[in-house]
């Protein structure tokens, strides 16, 4: 074991990824989640709820569940870049960084995606990223009523 801060060797060994691997197994099996997607690169232990395990309401609460068990709490993501959205949590467990996570739609109007600011006010977006201030209407969100345009 090398380190005091984790009981894994260092980062980049085989070893390293199959100690995750298994802590990842058991917090698995602790959440009682079935169907996720684990990968593990040199510094992080990523979590995927994907599309299969249900609506994305019923993702964003796996993800919230995964939170609890790596010590995290579940936020919305928004890319600044493109219409893209998540939830995810970023916590740790055995001294190894994980971030649960699960994509959430972003809602259109036609081919163009939708906004939101502060004020409930909703625009579409002409270009792909996202205005300051602004974050990306999703299908978690109420669909837009008319007259919530913003001007």
């Amino acid at each position: 074991m090398t380190g005091t801060t984790s009981m894994y060797p260092v980062i980049g060994q085989a070893a390293t990824t199959a100690a995750a691997m298994r802590a990842a197994a058991t917090l698995i099996e602790s959440a009682g989640i079935c169907g996720l997607s684990v990968t593990c690169d040199g510094d992080q232990l990523s979590i995927q709820v994907g599309d299969h395990l249900g609506d994305p309401a019923a993702r964003a609460g796996l993800v919230a569940r995964l939170a609890a068990a790596i010590g995290a709490t579940a936020v919305r993501a928004d890319s600044a870049a493109s219409p893209l959205s998540w939830v995810r949590a970023d916590g740790a467990i055995s001294g190894l960084r994980v971030r649960a996570f699960t994509a959430i739609p972003v809602q259109h109007t036609g081919d163009l995606p939708l906004a939101s600011n502060d004020a409930d006010q909703i625009a579409q977006a002409a270009t792909p990223s996202l205005p300051a201030g602004w974050r990306w209407l999703t299908s978690l969100d109420p669909a837009p009523h008319p007259g919530t345009e913003a001007a």
